[in-house]
């Protein structure tokens, strides 16, 4: 087999003293999941050596790669021992001082987390139960909380931190040019999509990626060819703060690194001000998404720092407006630069739209992660409504999977739609999906602009979509629906009657709907923001 090592960027900080027979039994995400690890603790303490016991499981527990229970000797009953591994920083002596032991837990199989994690406690136990039994009747008192609380951040002012003086000392640098990457996790997503991207762009530039996360997960992207020779850290919390800092120190004294680059990751976020009080040559800037009216979510992150940053990078109207119009940030620090192109090529003709012959079914599609935010289990009783009243004039096919998987297939049977929806995976291609769909409904509670707008019209699929983020840039207005679940259901019910019956006017309403998407496409594009940025900081 050949050494899943031989792709990372982990041999650039840190080399193995002996390398283990089962070394090579790792699967690719595994070794790359140790590999970050090693990485971390090996930088956390240049000059010694780190002797790594490593466990995996086959139960669903997330990885324990960088946090506290790492130092501890111990480990619960359902891991197995893989075996033991040593390795020091590059660039130091070795140690004839004894080693360091850490315990690094590689976690389940990505298949085993795929679920729903609760905190622990009586209260949140109670509240997902009743999520789980009236999911709508939940969601509508969760919606009218989150009415209030959009009205009260629309009114009310971000806190930020201070700015800091001007200084051009810093720390000392490496030589090798990087660009430092925050990511919520590794995993299938929008945000996760452009991440990519960024890091595809950064290489291309000549700029080395280093890469940090921050969230609980399996990370099962982490095997991807763009992580190929990026140096790619996975971090569990909590972490201890001498670590943290000698990390980033390490960092930054290795590699010349000329700027952070942020998708969604709160705990780099955090560190910005040190990072710019240390580091001041370092330009600092993100990429915003989706505002959460619920918790503030990492825009609310961004204000709060927006005095250390350069840059803040959003992906649609609505998010450059808040900034600028609500909060108060000078325009020229926020750049608007969209991701329609992210997915498919404008200059492409979009496809016509799917003939139907008389008598066959109107196609409705689900496509998206399970997940709260997507409100799978709102699609699913707009069918069982549909279904009722239209019978076999429609069909549905729900294409995803996540944490609500197996609630989505308890749905299925509660609903009895078993033999109605087509249930798919990611074992089939998104795109025959939507080549199959006349109507493309998105359900979510909140958004930015959803990148299956822009493939469901790029594949001849109208959209509906409930009026969150800024979906109204790229939605017919007509097809716009209220957040709210049942004016939700209500109006997704009489709106997709409606088209069924007059097949002519669905027509123009996709011809409104490619103007608008393609006045959308027009806008400045992420692609050219970011490829001149990292150019710059290349020079």
């Amino acid at each position: 087999m050949t050494d899943p090592h031989d792709q990372t960027g982990a041999h650039r900080v840190f080399e193995i003293l002996h390398e283990p027979d089962w070394f090579s039994g790792l699967s690719k995400r595994e070794a790359r999941l140790l590999d970050g690890a090693l990485a971390f603790h090996c930088l956390a303490r240049p000059g010694e050596r780190i002797r790594a016991t490593v466990l995996r499981t086959e139960g669903p527990h997330f990885p324990s790669l960088t946090d506290h229970r790492t130092s501890t000797i111990e480990w619960p009953d359902d891991r197995t021992v893989v075996g033991t591994i040593e390795a020091q920083a590059t660039g130091h002596p070795v140690s004839t001082t004894g080693v360091v032991d850490v315990v690094l837990d590689l976690g389940g199989s990505p298949q085993a987390l795929m679920r729903n994690e609760q905190p622990p406690g009586r209260v949140h136990a109670a509240r997902n139960a009743a999520r789980r039994r009236a999911p709508v009747v939940f969601d509508a008192l969760r919606q009218h909380r989150t009415d209030r609380l959009e009205n009260r951040r629309l009114s009310q002012p971000i806190p930020r931190v201070g700015r800091l003086h001007d200084s051009h000392v810093g720390s000392s640098r490496g030589s090798t040019k990087a660009v430092l990457f925050g990511l919520h996790w590794l995993e299938l997503g929008g945000a996760e999509k452009w991440a990519a991207e960024t890091i595809g762009l950064a290489r291309e530039a000549g700029l080395l990626p280093i890469v940090l996360s921050d969230r609980p997960s399996g990370h099962p992207d982490i095997v991807r060819p763009t992580f190929d020779d990026a140096l790619v850290i996975p971090l569990t919390h909590p972490m201890s703060g001498p670590q943290e800092s000698r990390v980033l120190s390490q960092l930054f004294e290795r590699f010349d690194v000329r700027g952070v680059h942020i998708h969604h990751c709160s705990w780099l976020y955090q560190r910005l001000p040190w990072i710019k009080a240390q580091y001041p040559g370092t330009e600092l800037v993100d990429s915003l998404h989706v505002l959460e009216w619920r918790t503030g979510g990492f825009v609310d992150i961004a204000l709060r720092l927006s005095n250390v940053m350069d840059a803040h990078h959003v992906i649609s109207p609505q998010l450059r407006d808040y900034l600028v119009d609500r909060q108060g940030l000078p325009r020229e620090k926020v750049q608007l630069a969209t991701l329609a192109d992210l997915t498919v090529d404008p200059s492409e003709a979009p496809a016509a739209a799917p003939t139907r012959k008389p008598g066959d079914p109107l196609t409705v599609a689900f496509v998206g992660r399970f997940t709260q935010q997507k409100r799978p289990y709102l699609f699913l009783r707009l069918a069982a409504r549909l279904r009722e009243h239209l019978g076999d004039r429609v069909r549905f096919v729900v294409h995803g999977d996540g944490e609500l998987a197996a609630e989505v297939r308890a749905d299925l049977s509660r609903l009895r739609l078993g033999g109605v929806v087509e249930l798919r995976g990611a074992d089939r291609p998104v795109s025959r999906t939507l080549d199959e769909a006349d109507l493309l409904v998105i359900s979510s509670d909140n958004e930015g602009v959803t990148l299956t707008s822009f493939e469901a019209d790029a594949h001849g699929a109208l959209v509906i979509s409930a009026d969150v983020g800024s979906q109204a840039s790229v939605v017919a207005p007509e097809l716009l629906l209220p957040r709210a679940p049942l004016a939700f259901l209500q109006e997704a019910e009489k709106t997709i009657t409606s088209l069924l019956e007059d097949p002519d006017r669905a027509a123009a309403l996709l011809a409104r709907q490619r103007q608008q998407v393609a006045a959308f496409a027009a806008l400045p594009r992420a692609r050219d923001w970011t490829r001149e940025l990292y150019e710059r900081w290349a020079s």
